[in-house]
């Protein structure tokens, strides 16, 4: 069947879209492998963390520019958010039941006041970081692959986002303090993880703010409860948690989160977010 020139010119520039929001999360993971250790000099280990995090945000952001992806963060559907911010409560719970355990085993927290400032800095950090890469920048990409007409191509979207998320974790080996295993199990529980934010993400309207924050207050708990602010690096409170939960409990917890996530992305739910294919547009 013959199709219009503007119909191939659009499906052309789509395509180079496509694989220009590739190659810059590429050269963007790159970049952050080849900076690791930009802050090393840095004697306060909070403060170079930190700041190896505002680095990613910044890099992150300068993605979204390239793109022309800035909407990312303009996003903002109130209406929707207060029906849909419920979908973040099983990643708040968990987050909730790491305070509760930190504060029963009566964890002792050694950090000056003004780390405790940067840690929690760090940890906003790595949420805005994280959701504008995979869920902003990556997570978009693979619903202009697959569309949104269905739920069935939002589901392929989200569940691609978020295997590939996971996957990255691997890099972490690449740590001195974290082994190839160590870091596969994080993987592993990141891919249920990236399902679970995808899902939250096209539930709330695409909202990258409350997907950041629930993202963040998560992470803060974990590492605290870990003894992020008792002198344990970042490395090591990584290597913990992985052998602390065991492969076992990290497959379920990944099942767990993706079925979660499935769940979410039900199609009585999901499909009034749907856009409509371009036939049916008046």
């Amino acid at each position: 069947m013959y199709k219009p020139k503007g119909r191939n010119a659009i499906e052309t520039k789509k395509k180079r879209n496509i694989l220009l929001t590739f190659v810059v999360i590429i050269a963007i993971l790159l970049i952050l492998q080849l900076t690791g250790h930009l802050f090393d000099g840095v004697s306060d280990t909070f403060l170079a963390d930190f700041l190896l995090k505002l680095r990613s945000v910044v890099l992150a952001v300068l993605g979204a520019l390239i793109l022309r992806r800035m909407w990312i963060y303009k996003r903002f559907d109130g209406k929707l958010l207060k029906k849909s911010w419920a979908t973040g409560l099983p990643e708040l719970l968990i987050g909730f039941f790491a305070l509760a355990g930190f504060i029963i085993r009566k964890r002792t927290v050694s950090a000056e006041p003004i780390d405790i400032a940067f840690f929690v800095l760090e940890m906003i950090c790595v949420g805005i970081h994280e959701e504008t890469m995979f869920r902003g920048l990556l997570q978009n990409a693979f619903h202009e692959i697959f569309g949104e007409d269905t739920v069935k191509h939002v589901i392929l979207a989200t569940v691609c986002a978020g295997v590939t998320f996971g996957l990255l974790h691997l890099t972490n080996a690449l740590e001195p303090d974290i082994s190839l295993s160590d870091a596969a199990i994080q993987a592993l529980s990141a891919c249920g993880g990236g399902i679970f934010y995808g899902a939250v993400y096209f539930r709330t309207g695409k909202n990258l703010w409350y997907c950041a924050l629930i993202h963040a207050i998560h992470d803060m708990a974990i590492f605290l409860a870990q003894g992020a602010l008792s002198g344990a690096s970042s490395s090591a409170v990584i290597s913990q948690s992985s052998q602390g939960a065991g492969v076992g409990m990290m497959i379920g917890q990944t099942v767990g989160y993706a079925l979660i996530g499935l769940f979410l992305l039900r199609k009585r739910k999901a499909e009034p977010l749907l856009t409509k294919p371009e036939t049916e547009k008046v």
